[in-house]
């Protein structure tokens, strides 16, 4: 099929899936969700001769997560619900496609890593990201939860309190050192380390890579991470219907409606100034 939100390549062993809405930061919008599982499909099930996928993006971001710029009026749980349609294809099952996919994927991430765009690279096998790139859930500062909220397995329980009762960012090293990605390389060297990655893994036997991806995916589901996945669902609908409980998020819906987003995530950012400067400030410390 022809794409209009993705670049789909195949070189050798190597697919090649690029985001490729850049004036956007690759916002994940219902198209392009559309377009990567169509890929994921192709190059996982259909074609033998594939061995390793990369999620990659063109422009300065990997993604700035799902794609908020539709009307205030239609929140994320409607969204998803379109995909129960045709297709059987729920907000679960935007994760079951690299969860499942026998394939190994690998993230390469440059720049905003965040949001709904992190936690897709989250559900990729191997995560390989450039020194300027940057790590976070800064959606729940105007809602939440973040989901699917899988981070207690992947950087700790701990780690993952303080980052989702924050909104706050992460930079490359410290996302290192909590085992979010695999690997940080100078931005001029992510193509090279990311192609190393995926060419080692293409020498092994195909059925033995898919097999130990399998029996990964095997251990943390028996620790209940698909239960938390379709738990989370339930508790974002909850999330988004408790208005008593939430008038930031209703005046920045009314921000939004009166004003445009823009200004809505202006005045949210604002609110946040005192901590967003010291992750700056944190950063330039080293």
């Amino acid at each position: 099929m022809s794409y209009e939100n993705i670049i789909y390549e195949k070189r050798g062993p190597i697919a090649y899936i690029t985001l490729n809405r850049p004036d956007k930061l690759n916002a994940l919008s219902d198209d392009l969700q559309f377009e990567v599982r169509e890929a994921l499909e192709d190059a996982g099930w259909a074609d033998d001769g594939i061995r390793v996928i990369v999620l990659k993006a063109a422009g300065r971001a990997f993604s700035a997560g799902f794609d908020i710029t539709s009307s205030s009026k239609t929140n994320a749980v409607q969204l998803r619900a379109r995909f129960l349609k045709g297709k059987t294809f729920s907000g679960s099952a935007w994760w079951d496609v690299f969860w499942n996919n026998p394939k190994p994927i690998i993230a390469q991430i440059h720049g905003f890593c965040i949001a709904g765009g992190l936690a897709t690279a989250t559900f990729c096998d191997l995560r390989i990201c450039s020194e300027d790139a940057k790590f976070g859930a800064p959606e729940i500062r105007t809602g939440g939860p973040y989901i699917p909220a899988v981070w207690p397995w992947v950087v700790g329980m701990s780690k993952a309190r303080e980052l989702l009762y924050t909104g706050n960012l992460i930079d490359a090293d410290e996302a290192k050192r909590l085992d979010l990605v695999n690997e940080v390389v100078p931005a001029d060297e992510l193509d090279a380390a990311v192609e190393r990655h995926a060419l080692t893994i293409a020498k092994l036997p195909a059925v033995t890579v898919e097999y130990n991806k399998k029996l990964i995916n095997m251990s943390y589901e028996l620790m209940g991470v698909r239960q938390v996945v379709e738990r989370s669902m339930e508790l974002e609908a909850a999330a988004l219907a408790s208005k008593e409980s939430s008038p930031e998020i209703d005046e920045f819906n009314e921000i939004r409606a009166k004003d445009g987003l823009k200004a809505a995530l202006s005045w949210n950012a604002a609110r946040f100034t005192e901590e967003d400067a010291w992750f700056k400030k944190s950063r330039e410390r080293g």
